[in-house]
């Protein structure tokens, strides 16, 4: 069970983190929402598959980030959501839908939606400078 565990930590720490940080903009924040979220899954059932593993990590660090005001942005929480899980936690798109409790529909709809809002807000000058 602890090789288990030090082996999910390992693994998902780095892109735990990478979430809760873009989610957060707060490094210190980010490192403490982690650390809480792993406790936390810890504590509970051992018998969890991988995806089950995967899922309830993320889930609960994005609910701790959603305490933690985010970089300004024009982009909803959903759509930070989903651009975190997507580029930063690097989860797959089964995993994602499970998270935000959407359809594939609904996930390529919102990133698709962010991914064009972050497109409008780049202009040609910022890309040259």
């Amino acid at each position: 069970m602890i090789e288990a565990q030090k082996r999910r930590f390992g693994a998902y720490f780095p892109r735990a983190f990478a979430c809760a940080l873009a989610l957060t903009g707060d490094e210190s924040a980010a490192k403490d929402i982690v650390s809480e979220a792993f406790g936390r899954v810890f504590t509970q059932s051992t018998e969890m598959t991988e995806e089950e593993f995967i899922v309830e990590i993320f889930a609960i660090t994005r609910d701790l980030s959603r305490s933690i005001a985010g970089p300004n942005s024009t982009l909803s929480t959903r759509e930070e959501e989903v651009l975190a899980f997507v580029f930063d936690a690097r989860l797959g798109r089964d995993e994602i839908r499970r998270l935000m409790d959407t359809t594939e529909q609904g996930l390529s709809a919102t990133l698709l939606r962010a991914l064009r809002k972050l497109q409008a807000g780049i202009s040609p000058a910022a890309l040259t400078a």
